[in-house]
């Protein structure tokens, strides 16, 4: 299956989870629903008073007023019918289309921040077995913001922040108020009535301007299996993100410590998934079980964020290998601003502010985007930058989604939150896009490894490994040059007599010994010519022992020529090898056409080491006066005979030294 088979894979997977959780939430069988908007033509009533209820009594005989099943005459009065409770009642509009209460400061500053919800709902006893499938039924209130107490007919059965005795206008701390975590009670069965209406009543209190109220996400009573299964879905989804991202961020900074410590990109990556795991863990249910401060879960929420936001550009940039002056002082100006932004949240006091500095920070992720879409166009060509661009844009959408149904625009009738889904689709997706260069990355070594392996047959391994790090351009340049010839004599005769499939075994047989040899003493092999072998030392690299090397390979190689006829016979092998080597300036490099060249060496001294070999003797090694004195001379190189010769191409004789023996070099 190619990436892209599995990629679509991954979306259609996606969709499928999508849509099961968007049945989820809408579904209404089994459950007294009691939202406010019309849900499959249903709406439930609820009222509303602002300020909070007078206290009766103390102890357990203690009751508010308004939590009474049957209110006071006193209390009777205020309470606005048909109150929307999807809403905040800042943004709760009147007949009349005027908002008492958008003023929100105005609106504390007088009641202190409460305000009483009531509502009631009718039960007979075959719903339990006919409606709920259960004997036990829960209350879901959704997220309230930002404290909550709530009473059923008159008797208190949990509380969010405020408890059963928090006494009237009583300013709670920042640490208690958890206007994001899902309110779940139990319904006693021995409070609820069968005759008659039963009464829930919620005493809220909201220090800031943050959703006010009830006013998110479901509101209804279920059977306890029913709202288990739906706490479990919420829990699963915030799991399965946090375990995915976790594992992608373990498994990648694992990946890139082990074989890509070049590659920042996955680095950064690995790190934005472990943030995406920790800031998805601040915004689950799950937090309110371990912490049990809600403004520092806030605060590590936030903090996680900013540091995700953050990573995501870095790994762009890494990912797209752009770089250019703009994208290094913008990258140096995100990171101060991150740095800044977490000290700043680190050190804000309370919640409000906190919240307003993330709402200001906001917008620079916007413009973010901006730098982050010219990455993309930049880095476009760059292997899988479609995938990523898909992933990151993908995420964007979905949050986008989130920031409509926290803003309560009038328009947005859904409620449905994103923001999982966002993170495990961004994850997958730059998942995908690693994976794929992962795959090219070994496609390109295993073509690498067999280039190496087809290199290895013309060059040593330290002049292979240069001609694939170094780029040598098509042209020469002038270096001393040891070049040697060795001729096979003999093998011209053996040809005219033998068929050519015996020829070129025996042909094949010599060449496999001498080139291993040439090799040995980390020599250029440049080609074979016909029965004739060539190669130089002095390129690509360059050392002092360059003519030494040439000459004991020379020696070298007669000894081996010498212990493969002492093997096989004369018979078998009637050859004799004849060798000469020369040192000199010559011109090497890459000649030929962009279409067909050959990395080789050309020149006047190349040439003189061809005349040299023809002008040898065979069995022997004969080398230019150049040579010997380059090899060290007397001190290391033992001769039997000096002559001189004369060679085409020369006006003055060439002296050739006969060598029997190289002395090793300590």
């Amino acid at each position: 299956m190619s990436i892209y088979n599995k990629k679509s894979s991954w979306v259609i997977l996606f969709s499928l989870f999508l849509c099961e959780s968007l049945i989820a939430q809408i579904k209404t069988d089994h459950i007294i629903d009691l939202r406010t908007k019309p849900y499959f033509g249903k709406a439930h009533s609820w009222d509303f008073k602002p300020g909070d209820s007078p206290y009766l009594g103390q102890g357990e005989a203690g009751q508010f007023s308004r939590s009474m099943e049957n209110l006071p005459e006193k209390e009777k009065q205020g309470w606005i019918k048909n109150f929307p409770v999807q809403l905040a009642y800042t943004r709760y509009k009147d007949s009349n289309g005027y908002e008492p209460y958008s003023d929100f400061y105005e609106f504390f500053k007088k009641f202190k921040g409460y305000a009483w919800y009531r509502t009631q709902f009718n039960i007979k006893k075959d719903d339990f077995k006919n409606v709920f499938k259960s004997d036990h039924i829960m209350l879901r209130l959704g997220k309230i913001g930002q404290a909550d107490a709530v009473y059923l007919n008159g008797v208190f059965i949990g509380s969010t922040g405020l408890d059963e005795f928090t006494p009237p206008e009583e300013i709670l701390s920042d640490e208690k108020l958890a206007y994001d975590k899902i309110r779940i009670y139990k319904v006693p069965r021995d409070l609820l009535r069968f005759d008659r209406s039963n009464v829930i009543a919620v005493r809220t209190f909201s220090r800031y301007y943050i959703a006010p109220g009830l006013s998110h996400d479901r509101f209804y009573i279920g059977s306890d299996k029913l709202i288990e299964r739906s706490v479990f879905w919420d829990d699963f989804k915030k799991i399965f993100v946090i375990s995915l991202t976790l594992l992608l961020g373990i498994f990648y900074l694992y990946w890139q410590f082990l074989f890509r410590q070049e590659e920042r990109a996955t680095f950064y990556f690995a790190l934005g998934s472990l943030a995406i795991s920790a800031n998805t863990l601040m915004k689950s249910q799950i937090a309110y079980s371990i912490f049990n401060n809600a403004f520092w879960i806030k605060k590590l929420e936030y903090i996680t964020f900013i540091a995700l936001v953050h990573l995501i550009l870095d790994f762009i940039v890494k990912f797209s290998r752009v770089k250019n002056s703009f994208i290094r002082y913008t990258s140096h100006f995100w990171h101060l601003l991150a740095a800044t932004a977490i000290v700043a949240v680190l050190f804000i006091s309370d919640l409000q502010t906190a919240r307003r500095f993330m709402f200001g920070w906001g917008i620079l992720p916007v413009i973010l985007m901006g730098n982050i879409l010219y990455l993309m166009i930049k880095g476009r060509k760059t292997p899988a930058m479609g995938t990523v661009a898909f992933g990151v844009f993908g995420m964007v959408i979905l949050l986008l989604n989130d920031v409509l149904v926290g803003f309560q625009f009038s328009w947005v009738t859904w409620e449905a939150s994103m923001q999982d889904y966002a993170f495990a689709f961004f994850s997958f997706s730059v998942a995908a896009s690693i994976v794929s260069n992962m795959i090219k990355s070994r496609d390109l070594i295993e073509k690498q490894k067999k280039e190496k392996e087809r290199l290895s047959r013309y060059f040593s391994p330290d002049v292979m490994q240069t001609i694939i790090n170094e780029e040598i351009e098509m042209g020469g340049v002038e270096k001393p040059i040891a070049t040697l010839f060795a001729d096979i004599a003999g093998f011209t005769a053996f040809s005219e007599k033998n068929e050519p499939a015996v020829v070129v075994e025996k042909l094949n047989l010599m060449f496999e010994k001498l080139s291993g040899v040439i090799f040995e003493h980390k020599a250029t092999l440049d080609k074979y010519i016909g029965d004739c072998i060539m190669a130089f030392w002095g390129a690509p690299k360059t050392t002092s022992d360059d003519a030494y090397q040439a000459v004991s390979c020379a020696i070298h190689m007669q000894k081996t020529m010498k212990l493969l006829k002492e093997k096989l016979g004369e018979t078998e092998m009637p050859f004799n090898l004849r060798i000469g080597v020369n040192y000199g300036p010559s011109i090497v490099g890459n000649i030929g056409s962009k279409l067909r060249m050959d990395y080789t060496v050309i020149g006047d001294a190349v040439n003189t080491a061809s005349r040299i070999e023809s002008n040898g003797i065979a069995g022997k090694v004969a080398v230019s006066e150049s040579t010997f004195l380059a090899a060290g001379g007397e001190k290391y190189c033992t001769f039997s005979e000096i002559k001189e010769v004369t060679v085409k191409g020369k006006k003055e004789p060439v002296k050739i030294y006969i060598i029997e023996e190289v002395i090793p070099k300590k």
